[in-house]
């Protein structure tokens, strides 16, 4: 009805206009085998040259069919159909035959020797070229000693550092001993320059020599590796506090693991393998508030069993329950004893009964240590407002016999007063001060229930002291004074 012809156009324009029409991606790139179509000699057509395909395999090629003939014929694509499709010709490069086909597709560098993941995920790697990992299972100096005093963490969101580390005393990094994973791919270090331990893959261990202090986990309170409270690990490109379960061993054949009394007063659990009386091989629980010969004592679970404080003879002993009247008298019954004033912790120093005599028991012993978040309370009405604000527990920082709480700024603290017997807020400044017995003070209790039962408050007032109406309220923990 109406329509116009098309005028005539040569076989190469017509191939341009229906290309979107004749292509097929098997016509394109799909492999052609031998003989199964014959390249047609280009035959003119009003003028029009076809341009055969070349045989070459170079490039993608279109098939054409001419009424003329009544038979396809194969063109090379042209350039600037190429260039819209988004292909490219490549150069023909002469193959030479002789070429090992190895070489020619071997890397032109060695492949890269795999690496423990280190610190520089965290932006806390090691300076400068990052040295070789260790062979695994080993580390300076040689195998693990899997016999030395270890450490094992669990708790660590990076699961690599939950893991049993073992004491190397030849392998020291800023005057002390490191601790070793079994298989050598991860170490506790003392970092000097900053007083702390911390945890670092072995493949920085070159630069901790060098001075510094790469690692994936440290402890900022500054205290005994031993201690579950205080952990700081690197998780999700920040710091955070881990809830951890710390387990400290030691044996006979080990020097004292627990002389230190600063670190003896974290010691609130141990346990027991070795005794020949197996009733003794238990897990005894620090009981502060059973004070037995003038020292609190270690209970097990079932409470018939309990390490503790023989007077007169100066030593640690474990007894059972029907002897109790009897220590309580100051006796020293007991069915195993050390044989020095060494804290009950420390393996070696022990003595048993076998066949009716004392002799050394062969024991490994355990200290365990969980994370104890402790008291936060927030204080409200002071008027000094610097004392308006939250106070965490410190359970291993006591003045005058009881646990101190602070701001987070490290200036105010929550203490208790003995001479006293009341709780009082307090400067850094007069730190010392409170520590030597003293009752220094910016605000102190009228009485000497627990600071979160009650608000009755005295505080400083330019030169005298006037009452305060505080709530404190209790954030976390619970209280058991």
């Amino acid at each position: 009805q109406g329509t116009t012809a098309l005028p005539w156009l040569p076989l190469q324009s017509r191939c341009r206009v229906r290309l979107g029409a004749m292509f097929r991606a098997s016509d394109i790139f799909g492999k052609r085998g031998a003989g199964a179509l014959t390249t047609v000699p280009a035959v003119q057509a009003g003028g029009a040259v076809k341009r055969p395909h070349s045989g070459g395999g170079a490039g993608p090629v279109n098939r054409v069919w001419d009424p003329a003939t009544g038979k396809f014929y194969e063109e090379d694509v042209p350039a600037d159909i190429q260039e819209l499709m988004g292909l490219q010709k490549k150069a023909k490069v002469e193959h030479d035959a002789s070429q090992d086909l190895q070489k020619a597709w071997q890397s032109p560098t060695p492949p890269k020797a795999a690496k423990v993941l280190g610190p520089s995920s965290v932006g806390l790697a090691a300076k400068g070229q990052t040295p070789a990992p260790q062979k695994r299972g080993l580390g300076p100096g040689g195998e693990v000693d899997r016999t030395a005093p270890s450490v094992e963490y669990r708790g660590f969101s990076k699961v690599d550092l939950d893991d049993r580390y073992f004491e190397r005393a030849h392998v020291v990094i800023h005057a002390r001993p490191t601790y070793w994973s079994s298989d050598g791919q991860f170490f506790i270090y003392w970092q000097g320059e900053v007083q702390r331990w911390s945890i670092c893959d072995a493949a920085s261990f070159p630069a901790v020599k060098a001075g510094q202090l790469p690692g994936w986990a440290y402890k900022e309170d500054h205290r005994h590796l031993c201690q579950a409270n205080g952990w700081m690990e690197a998780w999700n490109g920040e710091w955070r506090s881990p809830d951890l379960e710390v387990m400290f061993r030691s044996s006979s054949h080990h020097k004292p693991q627990w002389e230190d009394p600063i670190v003896q007063k974290s010691v609130s659990t141990v346990e027991f393998h070795g005794f020949c009386m197996k009733e003794l091989n238990t897990r005894y629980f620090l009981r502060l508030h059973q004070v037995i010969q003038g020292r609190p004592s270690f209970w097990d679970a079932s409470g018939v069993y309990f390490v503790y404080w023989q007077q007169t003879a100066e030593r640690w002993a474990i007894c059972d329950l029907k002897c109790l009247d009897a220590v309580q008298s100051g006796q020293c019954p007991g069915w195993a004893y050390r044989s020095d004033r060494g804290h009950p912790a420390s393996a070696c120093g022990w003595m048993e009964s076998r066949h009716g005599e004392w002799v050394p028991a062969v024991l490994e012993t355990t200290v365990i240590g969980t994370c104890q978040r402790g008291l936060k309370v927030e204080f409200s009405g002071f008027s000094k407002q610097d004392l308006n604000t939250e106070f965490t527990e410190r359970p291993d920082e006591e003045i005058q016999g009881k646990p101190t709480y602070w701001e987070s700024s490290g200036n105010y603290f929550v203490y208790w007063q003995q001479s006293m017997k009341r709780w009082a807020m307090c400067d850094k400044i007069s730190l010392q001060l409170a520590q030597s017995g003293l009752a220094p003070g910016w605000a102190y209790r009228k009485d000497s229930q627990h600071f979160t039962k009650a608000n009755r408050w005295m505080e400083v007032w330019g030169k005298d002291w006037k009452d305060s109406t505080v709530v404190c309220t209790l954030l976390e923990g619970v209280v058991k004074d």
